[in-house]
């Protein structure tokens, strides 16, 4: 451990345990909040409760939101219902939500009645999808009447900004709390004080449906590279606002649930330390017995060829590299499509396109690696049957492969299933066993078998 670090710490230790109030509030404040969290991490609980019974709500609530949603709820069980209602009273109500999602539902419904009106706007928000706009958006931002002046605005930004998520974009209302428009504070500050809003507001604004799935916004984001983005429902009424930290909270999120689908696995709900062993093994007995029951295939090709493999039993020297380099093309396929799809660069309508750029690809990896197969297996089986046999295998196989690595991500996308699905286990089991029904048959008809 770095000795200035150490020293910090020793040095938060003996605020808690001998200094005055005032000076851990002024430590604590001198800190980013995830810098106190890495702090918080060398404390013991009483050290941690102390801590948080200190320092002010407000600043809590910051350092709380850096947490892990696991060490936020073990928080909430130190710091007891009062102090913890407190503290959720000073968070964004998006952060809040979340970690109220996170606990008991008896301990939940405590804390939403001890957060008063507060409460009430986190309540709301977990009534929508967690993976929803509405599940991820934030009630705290800025509104106004188009038939204010830029002075009227200004003095209302000076009054509700501590509160707001923020205040880079003001929303226009009209009675109705329809959203006719957005002001950038850029525009406001410019503006003669005088001159009225809608003289100045963009009418044409971008906003999202309450039910929109967080990936799609997250594109939006992408696209338009916005700091916030506003929520309505289904009469254009405002609901709420999404900003920057939440979108990338989104691609966190989802980056890591592709990468568990990609390596055949079902996506964990927490950390790894927080989930538990029987957690662990039910995200993964699933799809190894679905690949270990399609791996049986396998067996009864290799089992219908078994005269051939015993005639000649060089044969058998190649089926590893073969069906490696099957599932190797196939993997490398199937990898530039979830990602193409993932951004967005590749359209259901692409699919013809997709299929006849694979295949050229496929067809130019097979040809180098059927060259080199025919010199390798010619050396090692000391025919030239053998040598042409794994040549036109290899080249089949790779086609074949890179085929349907790059298909099978667009066919799971148009059912509507997450294409990440079509992980690099599954695509290999497949080409297992297309690879050796090609190989065998290519040896049959070479060797007249």
């Amino acid at each position: 451990m770095d000795e200035t670090y150490e020293n910090i710490i020793e040095h938060m230790r003996a605020l808690l345990a001998g200094g005055t109030d005032e000076a851990l509030i002024e430590f604590a404040t001198t800190l980013h909040p995830a810098d106190i969290v890495d702090l918080l991490e060398e404390l013991d609980d009483a050290e941690r409760s102390a801590f948080f019974h200190v320092i002010p709500a407000d600043v809590a609530a910051d350092i709380v939101q850096e947490l892990e949603p696991a060490d936020q709820a073990e928080l909430i069980r130190l710091m007891g219902a009062a102090r913890s209602s407190e503290i959720l009273k000073e968070m964004d109500s998006d952060d809040a939500a979340d970690l109220i999602a996170e606990l008991p539902e008896a301990k939940a419904e405590t804390l939403l009645d001890l957060m008063n009106s507060h409460g009430q706007d986190v309540r709301e928000l977990l009534q929508y999808d967690e993976h929803s706009s509405g599940g991820i958006m934030a009630t705290e931002y800025v509104s106004i009447q188009s038939d204010w002046t830029v002075e009227q605005t200004l003095a209302e930004l000076r009054h509700v900004a501590p509160e707001a998520e923020t205040v880079y974009y003001i929303y226009v209302l009209d009675d109705d709390e329809h959203l006719v428009g957005v002001l950038s504070l850029r525009d406001l500050v410019v503006a003669d004080l005088s001159t009225r809003i809608d003289a100045i507001m963009n009418t044409n604004v971008l906003s999202v449906p309450v039910e929109a799935d967080q990936e799609d916004v997250a594109q939006l984001f992408k696209k338009y590279r916005f700091l916030a983005l506003p929520v309505v429902d289904k009469e254009q009424r405002l609901t709420g606002i999404i900003t920057a930290d939440d979108i990338l909270d989104v691609f966190e999120e989802e980056a890591t649930e592709d990468m568990q689908k990609i390596a055949g696995t079902m996506p964990l709900e927490r950390p790894y330390f927080s989930t538990s062993i029987k957690e662990l093994w039910g995200s993964r007995i699933v799809w190894l017995l679905v690949l270990f029951i399609a791996e049986s295939f396998t067996g009864g090709i290799m089992r219908q060829f078994s005269d051939a493999m015993q005639s000649v039993i060089e044969l058998t020297f190649f089926i590893p590299l073969l069906i490696d380099c099957g599932g190797n093309a196939g993997s490398q396929a199937s990898t530039v499509v979830i990602r193409g799809l993932a951004v967005r660069d590749i359209k259901l309508r692409d699919v013809w396109t997709v299929m006849a750029r694979e295949l050229v690809v496929g067809l130019g990896l097979g040809v180098v690696m059927a060259g080199v197969g025919f010199f390798r297996a010619w050396r090692v089986g000391g025919s030239s049957d053998i040598g042409i046999i794994v040549c036109l295998a290899v080249l089949a196989i790779v086609v074949l492969s890179t085929v349907i690595g790059a298909l099978l991500p667009i066919i799971a996308t148009a059912l509507k299933v997450d294409p990440a699905v079509m992980s690099a286990p599954l695509i290999t089991t497949i080409v297992d066993a297309f690879g050796l029904l090609i190989y065998f048959s290519i040896a049959k008809s070479v060797l007249q078998l």
